[in-house]
């Protein structure tokens, strides 16, 4: 752990100091420091966050149901920027969300499936088994599916299977990610910065699938980071749990 702390303080040194040279500066300029991400991450999931109203919670219409999620628990949510508009370089990337019930015998999947602009589906529902328990999951969409293009917004739509008959029944989130073209700068920045320090470009240019994802893996370096991520969300508890990669 001495080595990242070392490496965050020696960022903090980097963006400050005026002596450096413009290439340098050119090569690797986010403002990475102690705190960078409720600086960079959480400002990226917040966005134009209303007060009160952690990003993704119960959006586009998410119907809660006794039989399948209790209203005593926290919302099934997706962790997804305030105004739910992801962005991505990814051409399969992977999406977050919390689950608030795990695995039962009267429910054991979820389904997600995804639209291009003109409603047509470009992923064609997906069947994913549910966790033993709550928590937090990841969606990836398969290499073999159609990939993402770039300069185009799709639209997500995950549902919890509670009743196959009656669909009204099931508790859904809805939301978008637009595929962006790779800016020859963040390229530079991801070849500069080990794997595990790479979330900290992502945010600075404003992607988040990849910010999300690439902190989710490394969470055991950044365990602060991550917890404040989670704090955003009301989902500290969940700080050491292990997440579900829910296959299709």
């Amino acid at each position: 752990m001495n080595w990242a702390l070392n490496y965050r303080q020696s960022l903090l040194i980097f963006s400050l100091t005026t002596v450096l040279s413009v290439p340098l500066l050119s090569l690797y300029t986010p403002q990475a420091q102690a705190g960078f991400l409720g600086e960079r991450v959480q400002n990226l999931f917040r966005r134009d966050r209303t007060a009160g109203r952690p990003s993704g919670r119960a959006r586009g219409g998410a119907i809660r149901d006794e039989s399948c999620i209790s209203p005593d628990s926290k919302p099934f949510m997706a962790l997804v920027p305030e105004d739910n508009q992801g962005t991505t370089i990814a051409a399969h990337p992977t999406f977050w969300f919390y689950l608030p019930l795990g695995r039962s015998e009267k429910v054991t999947q979820a389904r997600f499936v995804l639209f291009d602009e003109n409603q047509t589906s470009v992923i064609a529902q997906k069947m994913v088994e549910l966790p033993d328990a709550p928590g937090i999951v990841s969606v990836k969409l398969p290499e073999t599916e159609q990939s993402l293009e770039v300069d185009k917004r799709y639209t997500w739509h995950f549902s919890v299977i509670c009743d196959e008959l009656e669909r009204s029944r099931n508790p859904w989130l809805s939301g978008s990610v637009e595929r962006v073209a790779t800016h020859p700068q963040l390229i530079r920045q991801l070849e500069a910065l080990p794997e595990s320090d790479q979330y900290l470009a992502f945010a600075e240019h404003g992607i988040s699938q990849e910010a999300l994802t690439l902190l989710a893996q490394h969470r055991s370096i950044y365990s602060d980071d991550w917890m404040e991520l989670l704090a955003y969300f009301e989902l500290e508890e969940f700080a050491e749990a292990q997440i579900t990669q829910l296959n299709p």
